[in-house]
């Protein structure tokens, strides 16, 4: 008997063909019948994700100088079971929530379509001499961090998605609500941020089998067993093949070769940078805008102060030498 087991799905793949080999003659009939049970070997694809926008994310820190809520964010990416993470660069001094990035990750990654799993390979131990395979579901994990330069960084929101069970994204990003989090939609404790999005099959999309799917999903946070929206990510997903990766080729971030699609420099504001290398567009976006008329006025005040103390240090010399009628 052969059992072949399956993860649930709307639609079940084809079995492994395990028809007996034909005898040719009354010769081989004798001969024992081999059952071919190889293994299904992986497809090999790259994973692209596009991250254009994130909206409402959370303002971390507050300006020494102007006193304002802000935010130094980045996205950091991996798929769950490896090692290869990946960053955005960063949206300095992000005031409003409003989160500009306009960056390409790419993941290498194996898939059995028919078992919806990916391939891991790992080394137990540093001395290993062989690696280690590891089926699991392919899961991509997106988190929302607020960049330090002294500290480390700290910790905003995130989402898992399951790239065989994809949930539909929103068309905009007012959609984006508690219908795509199963934890928000339940009485259940969450105890992780982990979203996984596996309730509602009708509701899903196999990103295998869409190759790309752009729109809005949420980030998450919990807090005290709460779960609550804490970012809206604006991106888009797709899977290649490596001879579809060769015809149509993508570079990481927005490195050569920039194209399919062709990312732009973000949009941001004047005062996202760096503070500590530029002191002269920190001083006019942050000081001058703020403390403007401090400033004239300390200037003004740094001017008239050489006038005022040589009129102070001569004015009792000048007062005697005038009672005296010294001229």
């Amino acid at each position: 008997m052969w059992v072949d087991l399956f993860p649930v799905g709307p639609e079940l793949p084809p079995p492994v063909d395990i028809t007996p080999r034909q005898p040719h003659n009354l010769i081989s009939m004798s001969c024992y019948f081999v059952v071919d049970i190889t293994p299904r070997q992986p497809h090999k694809y790259f994973l692209r994700v596009v991250v254009y926008n994130v909206f409402d994310a959370p303002l971390q820190e507050t300006s020494v100088v102007s006193r304002e809520k802000m935010s130094d964010v980045y996205v950091k990416g991996w798929l769950q079971g490896t090692n290869y993470v990946q960053k955005t660069d960063i949206h300095y001094r992000c005031m409003d929530g409003d989160v500009n990035f306009n960056w390409r990750l790419l993941f290498p990654v194996e898939v059995i379509e028919a078992e919806q799993v990916m391939l891991v390979e790992y080394k137990e131990h540093p001395w290993s001499l062989t690696s280690t395979q590891l089926r699991r579901p392919p899961h991509l994990t997106l988190q929302l961090w607020d960049n330090d330069l002294i500290s480390r960084d700290d910790y905003l929101s995130e989402t898992t998605l399951d790239l065989c069970r994809l949930p539909k994204p929103a068309k905009n990003r007012d959609d984006v609500g508690p219908s795509q989090v199963p934890q928000m939609m339940t009485e259940t404790d969450a105890n992780s941020v982990a979203v996984t999005f596996l309730d509602d099959d009708t509701q899903s999309v196999n990103l295998f089998e869409a190759k790309r799917v752009y729109g809005y999903f949420p980030f998450i946070r919990v807090e005290e067993g709460v779960t609550y929206i804490a970012g809206k990510i604006e991106m888009e997903l797709e899977v290649v093949s490596e001879e579809e990766a060769k015809l149509r080729p993508a570079g990481q971030g927005r490195d050569d070769p920039n194209m399919n699609p062709k990312l732009p420099e973000p949009d941001r504001p004047a005062t996202s940078f760096l503070w500590i290398t530029s002191p002269w567009k920190s001083f006019k976006h942050i000081l001058w805008g703020r403390y403007k008329w401090y400033c004239i006025t300390l200037v003004i005040l740094f001017l008239l102060f050489p006038f005022l103390f040589l009129f102070f240090y001569s004015l009792p010399s000048a007062t005697v030498d005038y009672m005296l009628g010294i001229y």
